[in-house]
């Protein structure tokens, strides 16, 4: 055999034997005087902890590929498999209740808290289950949609580490929301989403106002006709339109711009995001195309917290957001920023207070006086 053949060799070896050592050492206990003795563990522990069995989980799986390629068998020597949990969080009387199988109880309970779970139901438990701590901190983001946006029955799972979403939205107008959540969140999902039908009576109710809203707008402009004709005065309807439709169409422009790019700040922050410095630069761009433009930037919370801090923080990052777009040019005249706080929801919270939707920055269009 040549040198070659030989190093080649070794270095599969040496990979194996690293693959072994890890996955087989057992992080949870030391030798103590001839006997094995029981460590505590703080809550980071426990985190590193389900990091590591995640860690040895993957090295398995390479192990395995490696022992196949040289043709031998994965022997049980090399240590017990690690397998995902797998979980499903119901909708239910409105509240989210957790069903799955976990390692233990006190694992059980920390994806509770994550998740923000409203009611336990059945758990089983098996000692090979591990954690996808990276994928529970993703699914995190999209609880408070699943619990204001769907219907209950509605069901949110993990099976075999991939994620699952299947249910009915409340209201076809979250569905653009939620895929913005969907995307920012980077979770891949495998999703059945239902949008509700309108009943016969509430499509007649809607062509009915539609209707009633044309006829309207001509009753009221044949009145306007001879109202002006009997006064003998020149009608001005013509520069009342073109006025509110340069406002309406900036309103329009900044309402796409959000509506698929909230703004958002950093964690615990004032400071805008990354992401969202890019939206406002976009904004600033409309205000700046015409001075007349004015706009109002209004902050909001969710009702967690004491309200006069929720106050303030609305104003705070309405400020930071006045601040950002003066810096790129837009005449502070135009901006006026105003923290509403809790005051103004358009969800409601869950018991906790929580509503991703009433977190938010909105701007009002209008022009100058």
């Amino acid at each position: 055999m040549s040198l070659g053949k030989k190093v080649f060799f070794l270095l599969i070896a040496l990979v194996v034997l690293i693959a072994y050592t890890v996955s087989t050492f057992n992080y949870k206990t030391i030798l103590n005087d001839g006997k094995n003795q029981a460590t505590s563990f703080s809550s980071e522990d426990s985190m590193f902890g389900e990091y590591a069995d995640l860690a040895i989980l993957k090295i398995n799986e390479l192990k395995s590929s490696v022992l196949k390629e040289l043709g031998l068998e994965d022997g049980n020597e090399l240590g017990q498999n690690k397998e995902p949990i797998s979980l499903e969080l119901v909708k239910d009387n409105g509240i989210v209740l957790m069903n799955g199988t976990f390692k233990d109880a006190t694992q059980a309970k920390s994806i509770v808290d994550l998740l923000n779970i409203n009611r336990n139901g059945e758990y089983l438990f098996e000692e090979n289950r591990v954690i996808d701590v990276v994928l529970l901190n993703k699914l995190s983001l999209l609880m408070d949609s699943f619990k204001e946006f769907f219907t209950d029955g509605s069901k949110l799972s993990i099976e075999n580490g991939k994620v699952l979403l299947n249910g009915e939205l409340k209201d076809s107008n979250f569905k653009p929301l939620l895929d913005s959540i969907i995307a920012k969140s980077n979770l891949d999902i495998i999703s059945n989403i239902k949008e509700p039908i309108k009943s016969k009576t509430e499509k007649i109710i809607d062509d009915f106002k539609k209707t009633s809203a044309v006829v309207e707008k001509e009753l009221t402009s044949e009145s306007e006709n001879k109202l002006n004709k009997l006064e003998n005065i020149t009608p001005k309807k013509e520069v009342i339109e073109a006025k509110s439709k340069f406002v309406q169409d900036a309103q329009d422009s900044i309402n796409d711009l959000t509506s698929n790019n909230k703004i958002t700040f950093k964690r615990r922050s004032t400071n805008i995001t990354d992401e969202s410095q890019e939206t406002v630069k976009k904004i600033a761009t409309i205000l700046l195309d015409d001075s007349r433009l004015t706009v109002e930037v209004a902050g909001h919370t969710d009702s967690r917290g004491r309200a006069a801090l929720n106050k303030k923080i609305s104003q705070d990052r309405a400020n930071s957001v006045k601040t950002a777009l003066m810096s790129l040019g837009v005449n502070p005249k135009q901006i006026k920023a105003i923290g509403y706080g809790e005051d103004f929801p358009i969800a409601k919270d869950d018991a906790q207070g929580l509503s991703e939707i009433n977190r938010r920055v909105e701007f009002i269009v209008g022009e100058t006086k």
